[in-house]
């Protein structure tokens, strides 16, 4: 219950940073790493894949808000009930590679699933797909909250539609201009809680402040570093920048 109080006070207050370990990463050492960088630099939420196994292990070493992620409503319920706090249906992008798309309707379908299966054990975050027109993520988004869900995710994310549908590949910078414009548009219908993932890191999470999100998934800035100093390091700058830039948004609201 405590950890629910504190999910909303730093989505009241946007200052939710998550370090996603990866919705397909299962080695422990790997996940272990993240978790412990995390909890070092103080960011109050983790992101893992939604297997018992993962979220059992990070469970044990950390009393941060845990997210599990994957597209699968059964996966997400077994990561529930070995100890993570929140559902997240997504993350979408990291499975373009393999051919994986979701549409709006797909989405809906699994989110509808997952709150079937999941009911009031823990809340649910779905990813809005960053390959869908700016109307679809509207209008997704609007279901979803009637639906049920807590919080949506964007990312940043471009499909080429043609005889072999892919998704473009984005350089970071791309990445995190379209997903913060995506998270831009979405928490300006003022409809859910909106987190920006894709492509952030230290030099332009503030953006994603500015835009309306009140939380931010830190993901590859942290995952291609190769210590778990580095991921501190890169993790408490952009802590700073959030608290920092959530302050100013916040006092410039009150006046």
């Amino acid at each position: 219950m405590q950890k629910q109080v504190n999910l909303q006070q730093a989505l009241n207050n946007k200052t939710l940073v998550k370090a996603i370990a990866g919705i397909n990463n299962v080695d422990l050492a790997s996940v272990e790493a993240v978790v412990t960088a995390a909890n070092q630099a103080g960011v109050q939420a983790i992101d893992v894949a939604a297997t018992p196994e993962v979220v059992a292990h990070a469970r044990a070493l950390t009393d941060a808000i845990l997210f599990a992620s994957s597209v699968e409503p059964k996966a997400l319920l077994a990561a529930v009930e070995a100890g993570a706090d929140v559902a997240e249906l997504g993350n979408f992008d990291g499975l373009y590679a393999k051919g994986q798309f979701f549409g709006a309707e797909a989405v809906l379908k699994l989110a509808q699933e997952t709150l079937s299966l999941i009911g009031d054990k823990a809340p649910v975050c779905v990813t809005i797909p960053g390959h869908l027109s700016v109307t679809v993520q509207l209008e997704l988004l609007a279901k979803l909250k009637t639906m049920g869900c807590f919080m949506v995710q964007t990312e940043g994310a471009i499909r080429l539609l043609g005889s072999t549908p892919e998704v473009k590949l984005l350089a970071t910078t791309e990445k995190a201009l379209l997903a913060i414009e995506n998270a831009k548009v979405l928490a300006k219908a003022n409809i859910l809680p909106v987190m920006a993932a894709s492509g952030l890191n230290a030099s332009n999470v503030a953006l994603a402040i500015k835009a309306g999100a009140v939380a931010v998934g830190i993901g590859a800035a942290i995952n291609q570093l190769s210590s778990v100093e580095a991921m501190v390091e890169e993790l408490q700058a952009i802590q700073q920048a959030v608290t920092s830039t959530a302050g100013v948004a916040t006092l410039a609201v009150a006046v």
